[in-house]
């Protein structure tokens, strides 16, 4: 689409754009239709699906442990008792995916080898015997991870190994955020790889000139939440200039981590883009150590009256009504009314014009006023404008 190629030159060129402009001027389709084309993806429903892809909308109740990382509590093991482990908030994951992406691609047979493993000790199990790996003899759980229980404890002590722990110690992950098992689990990496033929974990180099390399993460009403704190350290990688390994800082959970010096970056085929409205009063949260992070860009009312497509006759309609709204004591151009209060639910454009100012646009227009002398007759003024 030529009405969308300027855009994604922008985002291309400058990493973080923010989608700002007046309520209706539909920032938040435009995005997505971006992304679209920045990943190569014709329809909505293909978008939502694609892992080159997410969406999140900021609140005031959103923090750096949703986004970046923070702990979690686990589920209740086989004995009820309930722990923490770090985990990666939305940005964070949506991030190694993308280096992943970027740099290589997985090749190996765990799969195959795992449920090998699982055959054997299924098999010895009916034979009345348990499986030896490394220091102990394992059965299996009911939702078939590896088990073992040491008999020489008091307590008589259980713990479970399931596929992820041993997924992520084969390919060289935190496995748990401990370690304090971490021997366990190699031995069973070990055994996979003696009795049940699985390869050495290999990263294989892709193809740079990959034309779906492309990630784009959307930050809807990205004002809304405190940002700041929401990307705490990660305000010097978002840097364009910063991107990639040069911008790599520690998280606050670092000391956390198997490794304390395991740094986070974010690579260079992440795009960002945010939206937020002119008049929503928590603009002013926004720093300006956050602002200049990104490149911003008003949609006018006038330009979503384009990009969604609306007739001639729509169009004279909305700007008599926004030249009207600027003529406005006590409202400017961030109030205008956007092209999207003139579609139905599917993004066709309505007819039914005194419907539309009814239920649409005139209490909006009342709430933009309240308290403002006079108000009566301005909304009187804006109607005739509107019908004219």
């Amino acid at each position: 689409m030529e009405i969308i190629k300027p855009y994604i030159d922008l985002l291309d060129n400058s990493k973080n754009i923010i989608l700002t402009g007046a309520p209706g001027t539909g920032k938040t389709y435009l995005a997505k239709q971006i992304a679209k084309q920045m990943i190569g993806i014709e329809n909505d429903e293909e978008l939502e699906k694609s892992k080159h892809f997410d969406f999140v909308q900021f609140h005031p109740s959103y923090d750096y442990t949703d986004f970046v990382e923070g702990l979690r509590p686990t589920k209740p093991d086989e004995n009820g008792n309930i722990g923490f482990e770090i985990k990666n908030g939305i940005f964070k994951a949506f991030c190694e995916k993308a280096i992943e992406t970027k740099t290589e691609i997985k090749t190996d047979n765990f799969d195959e080898s795992w449920l090998g493993l699982l055959n054997e000790v299924r098999k010895n199990i009916s034979e009345n015997k348990l499986t030896k790996i490394g220091n102990w003899e394992y059965s299996l759980s009911s939702v078939n991870s590896l088990k073992y229980v040491s008999e020489t404890s008091p307590s008589k002590y259980s713990f479970t190994i399931n596929k992820q722990n041993v997924l992520d110690t084969y390919q060289g992950k935190l496995a748990r955020p401990s370690g304090a098992f971490k021997k366990d689990m190699e031995d069973v990496v070990d055994y996979m790889k003696d009795k049940h033929n699985l390869i050495d974990y290999k990263k294989t180099k892709i193809n740079k000139s990959n034309s779906n390399n492309n990630y784009v993460f959307i930050i809807d009403e990205i004002n809304r939440g405190e940002i700041s704190k929401i990307f705490g350290e990660l305000f010097f990688a978002i840097d364009p200039s910063y991107r990639g390994k040069k911008g790599a800082v520690k998280t606050q959970y670092s000391n956390l981590h198997e490794n304390e010096n395991e740094v986070f970056y974010i690579p260079e085929n992440v795009f960002i883009i945010g939206t937020m409205n002119d008049i929503d009063r928590s603009v002013e949260s926004f720093d300006f150590a956050m602002r200049r992070r990104f490149t911003w860009l008003e949609i006018t009312a006038e330009q979503s009256a384009i990009n969604m497509n609306l007739s001639a006759e729509l169009k004279n309609k909305i700007q008599s009504l926004n030249n009207q709204i600027s003529k406005t004591d006590g409202l400017n151009s961030s109030y205008h009314i956007g092209a999207a209060y003139f579609l139905n639910a599917e993004g066709i454009p309505r007819e039914d014009y005194d419907k539309i100012w009814e239920l649409r646009i005139e209490p909006l227009i009342k709430e933009y006023l309240r308290g403002i002398p006079e108000n009566e007759d301005k909304i009187d003024k804006l109607k005739i404008a509107y019908n004219s």
